[in-house]
């Protein structure tokens, strides 16, 4: 790894750490306010758009208003992020995805820019596609089994489909760039293929087991400083073999995947597919099915509460890292890292 690459990569770990703290500060400090809305709007009549926010912090546990910390942090360390990786200079050389990357990490001859795909959008649909159908073959064995059962949905299944797709495109969107197209840019011009795609799908899967599972929460979620009780125990989870084999290996596995799809193709339309298919069908399945298996049971292995935990999820997307070989189709230049 070259040196001046390396802080670069240390930046990179350094936001993440950063985000992490500062969302586990904050999430009292979102969940007081949410639910004084929620109060406020419940004697009082207010607009539309504020009243549909009091609803949905009304019904909101500590656990969501952690989950939106994290998110909210993350966006707002990610502007200094970019200016501390321009290293307040600017260029016409050297970009990771978008962003001007320091002088000492500009060069042209190792890493590897995002090209222009001729057939990106038919990998993102065929990646969406094939998730898709993939993970609700998955579901309906899991149903069979008894892991999961039918339930009827509480809105229509049109409105669910349109929103959980809406969803599922923003969020892949926003999430590739930040993790394929920036991560994994710098990452590959400071250290070897296989190694960028590692710590790309490392940083990945971390990064998503800190989503509290189901059922963690806290006693008091309007105490000071409670985020970091809840960061507590999910980095507690690590210590539970059973959780780390069922919740952060597909995660891990999902990453990799994800990361080998954008180095194939050198473009983010694959990986966005992919990914948004994966959000998109997880999010259905939660609507219209309940998890009916006990943690302490050898069938919870197979998948846990819902299609991102277990190894019956974890070999699809093993397969479908099968599905991502099939669907790339590489430039004759796509890799430009170094040896």
């Amino acid at each position: 790894m070259r040196d001046e690459a390396l802080s670069d990569v240390l930046k990179v770990w350094l936001y993440v750490a950063a985000f992490v703290l500062l969302g586990a500060w904050i999430s009292p400090l979102l969940y007081n306010a949410g639910k004084a809305l929620a109060e406020v709007s419940a004697t009082k009549e207010t607009n539309g758009p504020l009243k549909w926010l009091a609803d949905q912090c009304r019904a909101t546990h500590f656990p969501g208003f952690f989950k939106l910390a994290l998110m909210l942090s993350a966006g707002v360390l990610f502007f200094p992020l970019v200016e501390w990786l321009h290293g307040g200079r600017a260029s016409e050389r050297g970009k990771v995805g978008f962003l001007r990357l320091p002088e000492g990490a500009r060069s042209r001859t190792t890493g590897q820019r995002l090209k222009k795909n001729p057939q990106g959008m038919l990998q993102a649909v065929a990646g969406f596609v094939g998730v898709t159908l993939l993970f609700f073959l998955i579901a309906t064995i899991l149903v069979f089994l008894g892991v999961f059962e039918w339930k009827s949905p509480t809105e229509s299944m049109i409105r669910i489909v349109l929103k959980v797709f809406a969803t599922s495109i923003l969020l892949a969107v926003v999430q590739e760039i930040l993790f394929r197209s920036v991560a994994m840019g710098i990452f590959l011009r400071a250290m070897r293929p296989a190694w960028a795609l590692g710590m790309t799908a490392v940083i990945f899967a971390l990064v998503y087991f800190l989503n509290p599972p189901p059922g963690l929460n806290v006693l008091d979620p309007e105490a000071s400083g409670i985020g970091f009780e809840m960061l507590r125990k999910i980095a507690g989870q690590f210590s539970e073999p059973q959780v780390v084999i069922a919740s952060f290996t597909p995660m891990l596995a999902l990453g990799g995947m994800l990361a080998y799809a954008r180095w194939e193709t050198a473009s983010l339309f694959l990986p966005v597919g992919l990914h948004a298919g994966w959000i998109f069908i997880n999010g259905i399945i939660s609507h219209v099915t309940l998890p009916v298996s006990h943690p302490d049971t050898l069938v919870w292995l197979l998948s846990g509460s819902t299609l991102q935990q277990g190894l019956l999820p974890l070999a699809g997307i093993i397969f479908a890292g099968g599905l991502v070989v099939r669907l790339t189709s590489t430039p004759a230049d796509a890799h430009e890292t170094t040896a």
